[in-house]
């Protein structure tokens, strides 16, 4: 690493190195206290479980133990009775916790935790009754693993019109779960292939000859012995691109009959002259309501996915900071991460990590407030819809990037199965369609924003917020940046308002100018909520960390939140321009402002990265850390026998 014959990549010499991209002054554990927001002892006792052998990664492993490895991992953390599916009556956040946490160890465990207890228990909860409550503590205990029924492979997006029935047969006082066709089979179904003994079927459910919606119903996919059931017929789907830990299945059911009580029957059933009653009166509200967990499950992914984009994010700067390239001098004398090329390509995903774990932060205490009110009202229902569904699409969408991006920036060590970034990216590309297809989240964002508009709401961060135009942007403070944000949100939703107006007016159908010919400025209406919601969420904690005079960790958190902001700027510049809100001839300050804040943050961006509160055992990436010393010997690109990831962890 140095031209100093017997120092070149000393311990001594890499630990000065990494020791210019600090700044002491940092309180990195505020910081991790403040990401992390909350069950602080929780988490500290996850990370401490996690340094034992079962959870160090490993690559050249046939997918068979890939599969038995995600769920043994799933087991050992089941095990601490640190959280249970019953917590989402209660206290949400310890199950978001542990998936964030789950997320920095293993994609594919951290997949099966949300299936388990989310998906599929967390709907036998809300959705059943005593009759299938028997099997909560067996669902804490992975006693009783299963897996969710929704995805059709004809029915993805459009589930509500899936085909799979679930026909009432009075004489037996049973149930007939019924695939009536092949885009009927339940596809993509995580644990199915292997390791699920029961499955929530999501199924047309037919009564007297009456369809009556969609219901939930638990079914017994295999035996005691694990034999698969009479009648059931599952498919593993095989090797994928990344998780390749979850045992994706396809399933189908030939006339397979289920009792009475199968039918998830909190809002549904039948009485005791065989009537079907439910106290949801719409077909469609019903829909919406066995699929609730839909909405805690975006925010399972997106706690998963940012857990990545600190990874992603931590790695690729450790090394830059430590890997030397050609200097002024001609020699290998200078980081990487003195490049302006380094720094302006990586710090900005640093501050969007930042911005969008606030973010997070603020949709979780949402979501906890409504999920355990007494009483859950529209108003405060509409916007924790609209919020799972924005953050979830902004994180993963993030996590591809940051993976995709800090894999380019170490070259050909981000190649490297063993530095991590190949299972962060393989992971950020099932987050994007998980849950909801971002895209289609977005048209959700907008039309649930637009509906609020309409009964004359705004949303809350719009609250004491007037537009203005050409804004001085050189120092404009984190209000004038709101100022600006939400400005270019309101223009937006107002343009589509109108369009879809004057569409209607002449006679078309919403579907067709939303689907057909304004597609783009849906998204964009989604995009600049989001965006602006990001920024709100960032204020609130700023003030926080201001009222106690913390100026140090202050000044970087402003920092963070004007280089995020101004990335957002340069993204849709053009539009801030024509519509008046920059002045033209500020146009090139926004580029010059980021090299700027990109290269004040590069030289405490290591702290910075600290701050996010992850272990060193949970940065198994060989370039994290001496690298040099990690290729003395032949390594074979595996870390689970290799002494130096021993030494360092």
């Amino acid at each position: 690493m140095s031209s100093s014959g017997e120092e070149k990549g000393s311990k001594l010499e890499y630990e000065s190195l990494q020791k210019a991209w600090t700044d002491p002054k940092i309180c990195t554990r505020a910081l991790a206290d403040l990401l992390d927001h909350d069950h602080h002892t929780m988490r500290r006792t996850l990370k401490e479980h996690l340094k034992d052998p079962l959870f160090r990664p490993r690559y050249d492993i046939p997918l068979s133990e890939q599969r038995e490895v995600a769920l043994a991992r799933l087991k050992s953390i089941t095990g601490l009775h640190l959280f249970s599916v019953q917590d989402f009556k209660t206290c949400p956040g310890k199950i978001f916790a542990a998936h964030e946490i789950a997320g920095l160890c293993d994609g594919s465990m951290a997949t099966k935790m949300t299936v388990q207890f989310n998906l599929f228990g967390g709907t036998v909860l809300k959705l059943g009754t005593k009759r299938h409550h028997h099997l909560l503590d067996q669902i804490d205990s992975l006693e009783a693993i299963g897996c969710f029924g929704l995805t059709e492979l004809g029915y993805g997006n459009n589930a509500v019109e899936m085909e799979t029935t679930a026909t009432f047969d009075e004489r037996r006082d049973e149930w007939i779960i019924h695939t009536p066709s092949v885009v009927a089979q339940k596809y993509w179904i995580t644990n199915a292939a292997i390791h699920a003994k029961y499955c929530v079927v999501f199924a047309q459910t037919i009564v007297r000859g009456t369809s009556h919606g969609i219901h939930g119903f638990l079914v017994k996919i295999r035996n005691d012995d694990h034999s698969v059931a009479q009648g059931v017929k599952i498919h593993d789907m095989g090797l994928k691109f990344g998780c390749n830990g979850v045992d994706n299945g396809k399933l189908s059911f030939d006339r397979v009959r289920v009792p009475r009580e199968a039918l998830l029957n909190a809002s549904s059933d039948l009485d005791s002259n065989g009537e079907f009653k439910s106290s949801i009166p719409g077909r469609r509200d019903r829909f919406l309501k066995v699929a609730d967990q839909l909405l805690s499950g975006r925010i399972c992914i997106a706690a998963m996915c940012l857990s990545g984009c600190k990874q992603a994010i931590t790695i690729a700067l450790r090394y830059a900071a430590t890997r030397l390239t050609v200097g002024i001098d001609g020699k290998s004398s200078a980081p990487i991460l003195s490049y302006q090329l380094q720094q302006r390509t990586l710090i900005p995903l640093l501050a969007e990590t930042y911005a969008l774990n606030f973010a997070l932060n603020h949709v979780k205490e949402k979501y906890v407030e409504w999920s355990t009110a007494p009483q859950r009202n529209a108003a405060m229902q509409r916007e924790v819809i609209y919020l799972c569904c924005i953050i979830k699409p902004l994180i993963s969408w993030h996590n591809e990037r940051c993976g995709t991006i800090c894999r380019e920036r170490c070259g050909g060590q981000g190649y490297l199965s063993a530095n991590m970034f190949g299972n962060i990216i393989g992971f950020s590309h099932a987050g994007l369609t998980a849950e909801g297809d971002n895209r289609v989240l977005m048209q959700k964002v907008t039309k649930e924003v637009l509906a609020v508009l309409g009964e004359r709401k705004v949303p809350a961060h719009w609250t004491n917020v007037e537009s203005k135009e050409c804004l001085n942007i050189l120092n404009a403070t984190p209000v004038q940046l709101l100022t600006l944000f939400v400005s270019r949100e309101r223009t937006l939703f107002h343009e589509l308002g109108k369009i879809l107006q004057k569409g209607m007016a002449q006679g078309k159908k919403v579907f067709e100018i939303w689907m057909h010919e304004q597609s783009d400025l849906v998204q964009a209406c989604a995009k600049a909520f989001g965006e602006s919601f990001v920024i709100s969420s960032f204020m609130e904690v700023l003030g926080t960390f201001e009222a106690q005079s913390d100026q140090c960790n202050a000044k970087y958190l402003t920092l963070l939140l004007r280089l995020y902001a101004f990335t957002k700027i340069e993204e849709d510049l053009a539009f801030f321009v024509t519509r008046r809100f920059i002045c033209k001839d500020q146009v090139h300050l926004v580029a010059a402002q980021i090299r700027e804040m990109s290269a004040l943050l590069a030289r405490a961006s290591l702290s910075l990265c600290e701050g996010f509160g992850i272990p060193d055992h949970l940065l198994p990436a060989p370039i994290a850390f001496d690298w040099v010393e990690y290729n003395k010997g032949d390594n074979r690109g595996e870390i689970a026998s290799s002494s130096f990831m021993r030494s360092s962890l």
